[in-house]
């Protein structure tokens, strides 16, 4: 089903948000993917009410078109006070920064969405039979490769680490059971790096990509 018809809600925020701009910073923003929408709304105690004000505008715009809200996924939170949101496989939430003074928006990879590429790991090993070891590699490099390009404008180091350890270890287990098949006693910790990544080409490009400017405040 086409969105083109919440393209008037989209129009109609973009203009409150160049109405309420105050110079370089917005007080009001609007995101939107397919039916997936997020507004943000400044934290400023002159801004008090506004994300509820926001809320019911949507609703009141929505109502014509015949569509309702998710109360489920539906919700106002106050990232200034720890909230953190999910949109689109992430999680978002403002955390200090480590150095100087301020804060930025902390984005990093759901814990559903490590759990799916992990699961589909498994899923690609469990079914890969007696194919050889290199093509295997090849078709978890491409799930893995997939998903690390989704994710890498983020901040997503140690989901990445995560999933490149789950990774490294399947595949060594499976090398050590298809040793073991052939008689052959070899520990799984016995396959280096030199190999996985080397012989069998594993995937390696394991880096975060971070949007300069994106998501810093004061």
């Amino acid at each position: 089903m086409p969105f083109s018809y919440l393209n008037e809600i989209d129009w109609m925020f973009d203009a409150i948000r160049r109405k309420t701009a105050q110079g370089p910073y917005e007080a009001v923003n609007y995101h939107r993917f397919a039916d997936d929408i997020v507004i943000t709304v400044s934290g400023h105690h002159t801004k008090r009410g506004w994300a509820e004000r926001a809320l019911l505008r949507l609703r009141e715009q929505l109502g014509p078109l015949g569509v309702e809200l998710n109360t489920e996924k539906t919700t106002v939170v106050d990232t200034p006070h720890g909230d953190a949101f999910g949109f689109l496989g992430f999680d978002l939430r403002r955390v200090r920064k480590r150095k100087g003074t301020g804060y930025f928006i902390l984005t990093t990879p759901k814990k559903k969405a490590r759990q799916s590429t992990k699961a589909k790991i498994r899923d690609i090993i469990r079914h890969g039979g007696s194919t050889p070891a290199v093509k295997l590699v090849a078709k978890l490099n491409a799930a893995v490769a997939g998903w690390v390009n989704y994710f890498w404008v983020g901040n997503a180091s140690r989901a990445f680490g995560e999933v490149r350890d789950h990774l490294e270890m399947k595949v060594r287990t499976l090398l050590t059971r298809r040793k073991r098949r052939k008689k052959s006693s070899v520990g799984w910790r016995r396959w280096s790096n030199e190999y996985l990544y080397g012989v069998l080409g594993l995937y390696w490009d394991w880096k975060t990509r971070p949007l300069s400017g994106v998501g810093e405040f004061a």
